[in-house]
C-alpha cells in the first residue's frame, strides 16, 4: 500500500496527483512531501525492517530528491535506498543512539573486530596439520631473513628476530588474510635506517619509538575508517619507490658480500667508496657469497622444473618431490645452515677466512615500554624532542608504506584463495602489531612477500599458522643464538640480494609509455630523486608530483562553447535564437577551478563582443555538487552580465546543486529543464522586445508557458505556470486565457530567483 499524496499549492502553482516524487511540496519545508499521516503510520508498522522509522523520517524530508523517478511513497523509496542507489539517504545524518549501539556492539561486529572468533570454533584436525606445516616452513624462512633485514635497518641482528616474533601472534587474533605473514621487510627496514638511525651506533631506541608511533597512526586510521588515504599514493610512485629501494638495498649489501669496511650508508657515497675499495675485497667472502647466490637461484628454479610438475603415484617419488619442494621453499634456511657448517669447520681447523655475524644475545627480549631518552654514556643525552625531530615525516610515511605493502600482498592472495580482505581491520591488526612490538624491542613491520608466498604454497588454513612460526623464532632466540655466531656476513648479503631483486620492475616503464605517458613523470621523479637524495625524499616528492597531476585538471575544467543557433532549434516555433551561447561544463566545478571558470566565460563573452550575445546558457549536467567558492563565482558572473545586459540561464541543474544555490540566496539567473526550454524563454523575451521597439499601441502582456516541473524531468507532463512582464493586464483575463487560477499569475516587477520558489519554477526577467 502506498500513502496518498495530497494536493499542494506553492508559489501560485496548483498541482495534483502526479506520479513523480517531486510533486508534493510546500513553502515551509524544503523539498518535503505532504503525506497522509494515517496511511504513513500504517505503512511504517507494516514494514519488517527495524530501521524503517529512521529511514522514513529521512525520506519525508528528502523524498523529492530520491533517485527513483516513479516513487509514490515512503516505502518505495526505502526499497530503493536499501539497494544503495539513492544519494540523499547516504547524506542523511539522522542518528539513533539505540540503533547505533545495537549495530556497533552486536555479535557480528565483535567477530569483525576479532576475526579469530570466526574460524576458531570451526578449527579441525586438517586445519591444525596445514597450519603446523606452513608455520614451521615460514619460520625457517623468516629466521635468516630477519637477521639479514636487521642489518639493512642498521641494527644488531637480534632485533630482526625480536621484530619477527611478536607481530605474528597479534595477527592471529586481528588479521583477516590467512596467507599474510607480518615481519621485518627489506623496503621498510631501509626506511627505518633513514628515519630512525640513532646517533649512537647499534642503538635501537629510535627504531622502537618509530614502531610505537606507526602502531598508533595505523590503529586510529583503521578505527576511524581512514584507510582510503593510501589510495592517494599512485601505482607509478609506489612501483618507482620499490625499484629505487631494491637498487639501494642490493648495492648496500655489496660491501658485506665483498667484505669491505669503511663504506658509508648514503647511496651515492656507497657507489663511490665501494668501487674505490674493490682492491680490498676479501676473496673468501666474495666466493662464498657468489656460491650462495647461485645455490639460492637454482633452488628457486627447482620448483618450476618439469619433473616437479609430473604426476607420480609411487610413494618414493612423492617423498622425493616433497623433500625437493621443502628444500626449495626453505632455501634461505638451507643455504644459511650450509654456510654455518662451512664456517664452523674452518673455525675448528684454526682459521676464520670469512666475516662472521658475531655474538648474538640469547633469550627473549624484556617486555617494557619504549624509552624516550638515549645517552651515549658521556655527557650527551637525547630526549623525546630530539627523537621525534629525527623521525620527522617518517611518523606518517612509514606506516603508510607499511600498510600499502600489507594490502597489496593481502589482496593478491585474497584473489587467489577467494576471500575478502577488510582494509580497516588490516590497519588495526598492523597497528596493534607495531604498537605491542614496540614493547618487545621491535621495529616497524609489514607483510612480507616471501613469508606470505611460503604460507600460500604450504597450504595454510588459518592465521593460526603464525603461532608455530612465532614459536620457532622464540626457540631460536632461546637455544640457537650461539650457532648464529658463525653465520657469514656474505651469506646474509646473498640472501638479501636474491630476495629483493624480484621486487624490481622496469617493464612497467614501457607499459606506462604505451598507456599514459604523463605517469612517467612521477615515476622518474621518485626513482631519480630517491637514488640521489634518499628514497624517503624521493617518495615524498613523487607523491607531491602525482597529486599535482591529479589536481591540475580539476583547476582547468573543460568548457565547450556552442552557439545556440548552430545546434538547438525550437520545434514549436521553427526558429532559432541567434544571439545565445551555450557553455557546457564537462567536469565538476569546485574551488580550485572557480577563477579559471569565471575568467574563461568572461573572456569568451568579451572576445565575441559584448553585443554579440544577449543570453548565456550554462549547462550544469556534469556538476554533481558545488561549494561556496563556486557560488561566489556565479554571483560575480551575474553582476558582470547585469552590467553587460546579458541574461544568464542554468540548465539541467541537479538537485544538490539546486538546493545549495537556493540556500545561498543567489539572484540574477534563470533555471530551465534543458537548453531548448531556455531558448524558448529567450525567444519569447526577444519577441517582446521587438514588439516594444516597433512601438505597438498599448501595453500587451507577454505570456509564455513553461514546464513547472522541469527540474530533472525534461519533457514530463505537468501543470503550467504563467509569467508576465506588465502589471496592467487584467489578472482574471490572463487566468481565463491560460485556464489556470489567479494565483498562477506573478507580477514581473518582483525579482524572482531560484531562492524564492521551492519548485525553482520562477524566473528572473
Amino acid at each position: 500500500m502506498r500513502p496518498k499524496q495530497k494536493e499542494a499549492v506553492n508559489g501560485g502553482v496548483t498541482k495534483a496527483g502526479s506520479n513523480d516524487a517531486y510533486d508534493d511540496v510546500n513553502d515551509d519545508d524544503d523539498f518535503s512531501v505532504v503525506v497522509d499521516d494515517d496511511d504513513a503510520e500504517k505503512e511504517r508498522k507494516a514494514g519488517d525492517d527495524s530501521d524503517g522509522d529512521a529511514e522514513d523520517d529521512c525520506l519525508r524530508e528528502n523524498l523529492d530528491n530520491c533517485c527513483g523517478e516513479n516513487v509514490r511513497g515512503v516505502r518505495d523509496c526505502a526499497c530503493c535506498l536499501k539497494q544503495g542507489t539513492c544519494e540523499v539517504y547516504r547524506g542523511c545524518r539522522h542518528i539513533d543512539c539505540k540503533r547505533w549501539a545495537k549495530n556497533t556492539f552486536n555479535k557480528d561486529s565483535v567477530k569483525n573486530k576479532f576475526p579469530i572468533l570466526k574460524w576458531l570454533p570451526k578449527y579441525r584436525l586438517n586445519h591444525f596439520l596445514g597450519d603446523v606445516i606452513a608455520g614451521l616452513t615460514v619460520g625457517l624462512t623468516v629466521i635468516p631473513q630477519s637477521l639479514a633485514f636487521a642489518k639493512i635497518a642498521l641494527l644488531p641482528p637480534e632485533y630482526g628476530m625480536y621484530t619477527a616474533m611478536v607481530c605474528v601472534f597479534v595477527y592471529i587474533v586481528f588479521g583477516t588474510a590467512k596467507d599474510v605473514n607480518l615481519g621485518p621487510a627489506a623496503v621498510l627496514s631501509l626506511l627505518v635506517s633513514k628515519f630512525a638511525q640513532s646517533p649512537i651506533e647499534g642503538d635501537p631506541t629510535y627504531a622502537i619509538v618509530l614502531s610505537m608511533m606507526c602502531g598508533v597512526v595505523q590503529f586510529f586510521l583503521g578505527l576511524f575508517h581512514l584507510g582510503f588515504i593510501v589510495n592517494y599514493v599512485s601505482h607509478p610512485v609506489l612501483e618507482s619507490f620499490t625499484t629505487a629501494a631494491v637498487i639501494t638495498i642490493a648495492f648496500g649489501q655489496v660491501r658485506n658480500w665483498l667484505g669491505l669496511e669503511g663504506v658509508p650508508n648514503e647511496f651515492l657515497d656507497q657507489v663511490y667508496w665501494t668501487f674505490k675499495k674493490i682492491p680490498e675485497t676479501n676473496i673468501w667472502d666474495f666466493l662464498l657469497g657468489l656460491i650462495c647466490m647461485i645455490v639460492l637461484i637454482l633452488l628457486k628454479k627447482m620448483k618450476t622444473t618439469s619433473c616437479m610438475k609430473r604426476k607420480s603415484s609411487s610413494i618414493p617419488a612423492k617423498v622425493a618431490k616433497y623433500l625437493v619442494w621443502l628444500i626449495s621453499t626453505a632455501k634461505n634456511a638451507f643455504v644459511v645452515m650450509l654456510a654455518i657448517v662451512t664456517a664452523y669447520l674452518f673455525h675448528i681447523s684454526g682459521s676464520e677466512p670469512f666475516s662472521l655475524t658475531g655474538p648474538i644475545p640469547s633469550g627473549l627480549p624484556p617486555f617494557k615500554p619504549p624509552s624516550f631518552t638515549v645517552s651515549d654514556g658521556n655527557s650527551t643525552t637525547y630526549d623525546a624532542s630530539d627523537i621525534f625531530q629525527k623521525l620527522g615525516t617518517g611518523v606518517i610515511l612509514v606506516p603508510l608504506i607499511s600498510f600499502i605493502e600489507t594490502m597489496a600482498i593481502a589482496k593478491n592472495f585474497g584473489r587467489k584463495n577467494n576471500y575478502k580482505v577488510d582494509k580497516d581491520q588490516e590497519l588495526i591488526a598492523s597497528g596493534l602489531a607495531n604498537l605491542l612490538g614496540s614493547f618487545t624491542s621491535a621495529y616497524p613491520v609489514t607483510a612480507t612477500f616471501s613469508g606470505s608466498a611460503v604460507n600460500f604454497q604450504s597450504g595454510v588454513k588459518t592465521t593460526g599458522a603464525g603461532l608455530y612460526a612465532g614459536a620457532l623464532v622464540m626457540l631460536a632466540l632461546l637455544f640457537l643464538t650461539p650457532v648464529f655466531y658463525y653465520i657469514p656476513s656474505a651469506t646474509l648479503a646473498a640472501v638479501i640480494i636474491v630476495a629483493v631483486l624480484d621486487l624490481a620492475d622496469f617493464a612497467i616503464v614501457i607499459h606506462m609509455w604505451n598507456v599514459k605517458k604523463i605517469d612517467l613523470v612521477p615515476w622518474f621523479v621518485t626513482f631519480v630523486l630517491g637514488l640521489c637524495f634518499g628514497i624517503e625524499n624521493g617518495i615524498i616528492l613523487g607523491i607531491i608530483v602525482s597529486l599535482c597531476i591529479l589536481i591540475f585538471p580539476a583547476s582547468r575544467p573543460k568548457v565547450r562553447t556552442e552557439h545556440a543557433g548552430s545546434r538547438f532549434s525550437l520545434n514549436s516555433h521553427g526558429s532559432e535564437a541567434s544571439d545565445c551561447a551555450v557553455l557546457v561544463i564537462e567536469q565538476g566545478l569546485m574551488f580550485p577551478s572557480v577563477e579559471y571558470f569565471v575568467d574563461h566565460i568572461l573572456d569568451a563573452v568579451i572576445q565575441g563582443g559584448s553585443s554579440a550575445f544577449k543570453s548565456i546558457i550554462l549547462d550544469f549536467v556534469h556538476i554533481p555538487s558545488v561549494d561556496f567558492s563556486l557560488v561566489q563565482g556565479l554571483e560575480q558572473l551575474s553582476e558582470d552580465f547585469a552590467v553587460m545586459k546579458i541574461r544568464m540561464f542554468l540548465v539541467r541543474v541537479r538537485h544538490p546543486v539546486q538546493r545549495v544555490l537556493r540556500k545561498s540566496g543567489l539572484k540574477g539567473y534563470t533555471c530551465a529543464a534543458d537548453v531548448n526550454e531556455a531558448i524558448q524563454i529567450i525567444k519569447k523575451l526577444e519577441d517582446e522586445e521587438r514588439e516594444e521597439e516597433e512601438g505597438e499601441e498599448g501595453e500587451k502582456p507577454e505570456i509564455f508557458v513553461v514546464d513547472s516541473d522541469f527540474i530533472g524531468h525534461s519533457g514530463s507532463s505537468s501543470s503550467s505556470a504563467i509569467i508576465r512582464r506588465n502589471a496592467s493586464i487584467d489578472v482574471n483575463e490572463s487566468a481565463n486565457h491560460t485556464g489556470s487560477s489567479n494565483d498562477d499569475v506573478r507580477d514581473s516587477t518582483e525579482t524572482v530567483g531560484v531562492g524564492e520558489g521551492v519548485d525553482n519554477l520562477s524566473y528572473h526577467l
